[in-house]
């Protein structure tokens, strides 16, 4: 009869490679943005076992559903032991889950992978003494050159115990104890009672599910309601960390930390950092604005000869024109409109936002931003979600699964919106090129578009400190990063990494949620009351109040019907003044300014209008994984602030003006 053993670790660790080898298989899985949890099993060649290889994770909490389903996994099902892969380069950070599992299963095999990489980056690890301490196998291996793999599965048949034993401080310990005095079995460990005074929701929920029952009973309910658990979720998260640092320096001497020490002088400086961080926001929106316009136009040219091919096959075969003409100037053009405006500049600042963050530089920044952070009292890996904004706010939403508080994750989910995306950057571009660049100087565009851009970091701040003292009480846990070593990068795995993991997959939900955005412009130009198009007397209604906002209807009936992707607001506004029955694919500068002054824009106008893309509603791209990352009711808060949020500012600035 076989047993199952569990494979778990941190996310590129080489745990996949391990499977592979021992499996013999040739298994592809992962966990990057967008991909399913998928969970793999096979059996050990030549032996009794059977290998179930869990998602990587960071964690056992619920913030995720590849750490639901590791945690669920190792909690609930039957196994022999664990396999537990770490990077031995960057063991303190691995140790963190390994302390963590031992509360659940103490059967651990330690397996340190990537050993071949040690002696290059002049680390040094007494492999006895850490077996010492932890009291279990310690097998080292290498996948690259294929060393220890035989060691391993050797090591499978012996008794490996997880001896280490760490206590918290006596206020959690009596917590902890009252807890598990008042749970009943099997669940009357330290593991539950744990989740229980962490508040982990789902944990719970799945236990009573499996149950039947419910095991919080009304002693442990009166409990928890007097203790603060965010501060303990928080002071097990210190105290683990800092268990991890003391056997790291037992067992551990790096004599690399001088080289690195002088490198983070100038990247980890507090001074330095945000000259950096407004230099790289500023390069990155110049080589943006600079390469993207090649593709784009050539796009764009691909689309429209597209457009007229499949008009003429229609005429050819006779389609009805009730049936080509929303299909191909409603929806065709409307989705060629955004891939031809939106792909481009996505695809280049993925690829430079990944290669400052695989450098290493991007994280030094960021955790130096945590001072910053502090003040608007949210999390320091905010500043992470908001750089990912830049790119596209629901990948950012995504990436806040890195935040560990469920607070603080919100806080960063609710306004993250406020940071302008990757669809836009055309219409603000565009406004700046237009208003406020006389000449077609690039470099004046990208200046402006940075301010724009730090203006929409301090508002998303600032509505951070306001929720953080109303909607969402409390205080931000603490930031603890692991920064990687500075390191070459290599280009086909960025490319690999922004091209196919995250700008397709962005591209793809925009495309999806388009297309019926693009039947209802058509319908809403076509469908007249008066021999006026119900567009117009939309843009009408909503004149009175949107000149309060110094814009007009036009502009913020576009904005409302741009809500499938921003890309089609600019052509929206530009297909209202001239009232074509689809998306206009007008992209001259001085053609567009024409249209807009003809209708009496104004620098006030155009201001008004980039603050407003700036503090508006998100895409529907966004809110729906809003939606699915924390629920309807949130997403309904992240629908509603920024957009009270821009009406108010915009209300006060165009009443002093």
């Amino acid at each position: 009869m076989s047993k199952n053993i569990l494979l778990c670790g941190n996310p590129n660790v080489g745990k996949s490679s391990i499977y592979n080898i021992l499996t013999k298989s040739h298994e592809h899985t992962g966990n990057w943005t967008g991909k399913t949890v998928e969970i793999s099993s096979k059996s050990i060649k030549n032996t009794i076992y059977n290998l179930i290889d869990l998602p990587g994770i960071y964690s056992l909490s619920s913030l995720s559903d590849e750490e639901i389903v590791a945690r669920n996994t190792l909690y609930f099902t039957s196994y022999e032991k664990i396999i537990y892969v770490c990077d031995s380069c960057n063991l303190e950070k691995n140790l963190n889950l390994l302390l963590q599992l031992s509360e659940i299963n103490k059967n651990i095999i330690l397996c340190l992978n990537m050993v071949d990489e040690l002696e290059s980056k002049q680390i040094k690890i007494n492999i006895r003494k850490l077996k010492d301490i932890l009291g279990i196998e310690v097998i080292m291996c290498s996948t690259v050159e294929k060393n220890g793999i035989h060691e391993l599965i050797n090591s499978l048949e012996k008794n490996s115990i997880f001896k280490y034993k760490f206590e918290y401080n006596e206020v959690i310990e009596n917590h902890i104890s009252y807890i598990v005095d008042h749970l009943y079995e099997p669940y009357k460990n330290r593991f539950v009672a744990i989740k229980i005074l962490e508040r982990d929701i789902d944990f719970i929920n799945t236990i009573e599910s499996l149950n039947n029952d419910k095991i919080i009973n009304d002693s442990i309910k009166k409990y928890i309601v007097s203790i603060n658990s965010e501060e303990i979720s928080d002071l097990i998260a210190i105290t683990i960390n800092n268990k991890c640092k003391d056997i790291c320096d037992l067992v551990q001497v790096n004599n690399n930390e001088k080289k690195i020490s002088k490198l983070d002088r100038i990247f980890s400086h507090r001074i330095y950092t945000i000259p950096l961080m407004i230099f790289m926001i500023f390069m990155i929106f110049l080589t943006t604005i600079v390469l993207a316009n090649y593709p784009s136009e050539l796009l764009s040219k691909i689309f429209i000869y597209g457009e007229n091919l499949l008009f003429k096959i229609s005429n050819i075969l006779c389609i009805p024109k009730i049936i080509y003409d929303p299909l191909i100037f409603g929806v065709y053009r409307v989705v060629s409109f955004i891939v031809s405006v939106m792909f481009p500049p996505l695809v280049i600042f993925f690829f430079l936002f990944t290669y400052a963050e695989e450098s290493g530089v991007l994280p030094r920044i960021a955790f130096n931003m945590d001072h910053i952070c502090s003040k608007a009292n949210c999390h320091g890996k905010q500043s992470l979600t908001i750089c990912s904004g830049f790119g596209c706010n629901a990948c950012a939403i995504i990436g806040s699964r890195i935040i560990d508080s469920k607070r603080d994750k919100l806080l960063a989910i609710l306004t993250n919106s406020f940071i302008p995306c990757n669809g836009r950057f055309p219409m603000i571009i565009a406004i700046i090129s237009m208003f406020f660049v006389t000449s077609d100087n690039k470099i004046l565009v990208a200046m402006y578009l940075t301010l724009f851009v730090l203006f929409a970091i301090t508002i998303s701040l600032l509505t951070s400190f306001v929720l953080s003292k109303t909607l969402l009480k409390g205080y931000p846990g603490f930031f603890v990063l692991e920064l990687p070593d500075y390191k070459r990068v290599k280009i086909s795995k960025i490319i690999k990494t922004s091209f196919v993991y995250k700008s397709l997959s962005i591209l793809k939900k925009a495309i999806l949620v388009s297309l019926p955005a693009g039947l209802i412009i058509y319908i809403l130009t076509k469908i007249s009351i008066n021999n006026v198009s119900l567009l117009l007397h939309i843009s009408n209604f909503l004149n009175p109040f949107a000149k309060l906002l110094g814009l007009d209807g036009t502009i913020l009936t576009s904005f409302i019907l741009g809500i499938p992707a921003n890309e089609i607001v600019m052509p929206l506004i530009i297909m209202g003044y001239i009232n074509e029955s689809s998306v206009s694919l007008i992209s001259n500068y001085s053609t567009i300014k024409n249209i807009l002054l003809d209708n009496n824009w104004t620098i006030i106008t155009a201001m008004s209008t980039i603050l407003f893309s700036i503090m508006h509603f998100p895409c529907a791209t966004t809110l729906s994984t809003i939606k699915s990352e924390v629920g309807t009711k949130w997403m309904i808060y992240s629908f509603i602030i920024p957009l009270i949020t821009g009406i108010t500012f915009l209300l006060i600035l165009n009443v002093f003006i």
